[in-house]
């Protein structure tokens, strides 16, 4: 079978030289040239087939590495291999980092050019072949699942709680996973009441090749619905959930659930950031005082200087709000200038109290409370609109093996 590659860059002497090239090989065709960073995720997107992306390091507007990220969230099988003017290691590394499958000199040679790309070209149709049935079965029209990441501006703002209601109230509706990011104090086992061996650790030996049997051996199937990753519980095999390990293992979620909720917890790990990077919506849980409301600043501005988010695409989720808060949201808009949610999540102490310490969080008996999560789930698009307010028992969502 024909390997089919795009080649992504703006520099015209270097795709005339590379078509030239690919022109003396058998079995390669060259399938398209997109000139910008745009152009390449718009074939990314569409339902156009290809095994190999070629991305020029010097495209724009995103970065390269940027780009080669974006591949592979959007199309967990997409082989990007890098071109480069030098070729170092730590360049290598960077690369390897974002997700490319290997990196290229601006001038290969003929056999450097037909090794590196049928290599990639091998492994897009290993991981398609593993993931296809996946994504063919339960989204035919080739979209993925919608990720949220849930993060707590600080410990006890209710970052947990959220996600794990969340992910309770979505299962009524959708297939959802829950995966605890908060990979060395995650607690969700505690709220949901559960017990299993398996965590988010054992996956990363696996992280190119996981299939549908190798997640069913991970994952907990909680009994009001909810697949649950569990983060390991010894916390310091949080540092072996590395960031590539952690955008291969999600990506591969993405393409078996319609909804994934992962809980970052209020501590960032290259686990925790690579979610916050790559959902579709980040909400940010805050409490209606001064400290949570200066942690919330300091945590933005540290997504946005790492790159992993921009401060206005951070939505922050006001918890644990009553009416006689001192703080409310318009004044918290305004120290924070930062995009806030519409729905705050009511104070509800007593009811949380009772359902966390019982395991029962999927019956929480605070009809506000559940409202609130309720209309949470709409704002983000992960509910439908006419949900009414209830938050019921969610239905069993298979995984394909």
């Amino acid at each position: 079978m024909t390997v089919q590659v795009v080649i992504g860059s703006g520099d015209q002497e270097l795709v005339t030289a590379l078509s030239a090239q690919f022109a003396e090989l058998t079995g390669i065709e060259v399938i398209g040239v997109e000139t910008t960073s745009a152009e390449v995720l718009g074939v990314v997107n569409a339902e156009q087939d290809f095994d190999v992306v070629l991305v020029d390091d010097e495209i724009g507007p995103l970065s390269a590495h940027e780009l080669v990220r974006e591949i592979g969230m959007r199309r967990p099988h997409g082989a990007a291999v890098l071109l480069s003017a030098k070729v170092d290691e730590d360049l290598l590394t960077r690369a390897l980092e974002a997700g490319a499958k290997g990196v290229l000199a601006r001038q290969p040679s003929l056999e450097e050019l037909r090794a590196r790309v049928v290599a990639a070209a091998e492994w897009s149709r290993g991981m398609r072949r593993r993931l296809g049935t996946a994504m063919a079965d339960d989204f035919p029209d080739g979209r993925r699942g919608r990720m949220v990441a849930v993060c707590g501006a600080k410990g006890g703002t209710g970052a947990t709680t959220v996600a794990v209601q969340l992910a309770l109230a979505v299962a009524a509706h959708k297939s959802v996973c829950l995966v605890d990011m908060d990979l060395q104090t995650g607690d969700i086992p505690s709220y949901l009441d559960l017990v299993h061996r398996r965590s988010i650790a054992d996956l990363v030996g696996v992280a190119t090749e996981i299939t549908g049997t190798v997640l069913g051996d991970a994952l907990f199937i909680h009994e009001s619905g909810p697949h649950v990753l569990l983060a390991p519980a010894e916390g310091e095999r949080a540092e072996d959930v590395t960031a590539l390990a952690a955008r291969q293992i999600l990506g591969a979620l993405r393409a078996r659930y319609e909804v994934v909720i992962v809980d970052c917890g209020a501590f960032m790990t290259e686990g925790s950031m690579t979610a916050v990077e790559y959902a579709d919506r980040v909400i940010m849980t805050v409490t209606p005082d001064l400290p949570a409301l200066r942690a919330a600043k300091r945590m933005a501005q540290l997504w946005a200087r790492l790159k992993a988010r921009k401060e206005e695409e951070i939505y922050v989720l006001l918890t644990r709000l009553g009416r006689r808060s001192e703080i409310q949201p318009d004044f918290a808009a305004r120290i924070l200038n930062l995009p806030l949610t519409k729905t705050t999540i009511p104070s509800s102490f007593r009811a949380l109290e009772k359902a966390i310490n019982n395991g029962t969080l999927a019956r929480v008996e605070d009809d506000g409370y559940r409202r609130a999560i309720a209309a949470l789930g709409i704002e983000v698009g992960v509910l439908p609109v006419d949900t009414g307010g209830e938050v019921r028992a969610g239905r069993r969502a298979k995984v394909d093996t």
